[in-house]
């Protein structure tokens, strides 16, 4: 999934990675011959990449960014049933705020389509949707699932 470079810093090891709009860092090393990033060694070829995108692997694994979430009340309630409403489509965020997917009773499936994604999703299940991403929930039973807002702070 591509995401906004904001910034870049430093790890624990001296190496450099860019701060992306998500939340996430990634590592952008210059280890010729295997990775050619020559512009992330002077401050000149950082600035330059500001503002670009860069795949992030951790939305594309659903992964929570290290940085801390705040809750942003109001939750969605969503009923779902076999008889009625029995699919649930989300366009995604547009905020760019982390939102959890926690599933109260019954059963659904969960799609993802961007990342390729498709789950079973059962009672007590917290999956975190990163920043603009749509999705699909479905059930043919009966199921109550909430939708949790969260932004970086």
């Amino acid at each position: 999934m591509q995401r906004h470079i904001l910034g870049f810093g430093r790890d624990d090891e001296g190496d450099w990675a860019a701060r992306l709009a998500c939340g996430h860092n990634r590592h952008v090393r210059h280890r010729p011959p295997f990775i050619n990033r020559p512009w992330v060694m002077h401050a000149a070829g950082r600035a330059s990449w500001l503002g670009r995108s860069f795949d992030c692997l951790r939305c594309d694994r659903l992964e929570w960014p290290a940085r801390i979430l705040q809750h942003r009340p109001p939750d969605r309630h969503i009923e779902l049933d076999s008889t009625g409403t029995n699919r649930f489509d989300d366009p995604g965020a547009p905020s760019g705020d982390w939102r959890t997917l926690e599933l109260g009773q019954g059963h659904a499936m969960l799609f993802i389509d961007a990342l390729h994604i498709e789950r079973p999703l059962t009672p007590d299940d917290a999956v975190p949707i990163p920043p603009n991403v749509a999705f699909r929930l479905q059930t043919s039973g009966q199921a109550q699932a909430w939708l949790r807002t969260y932004r970086l702070i």
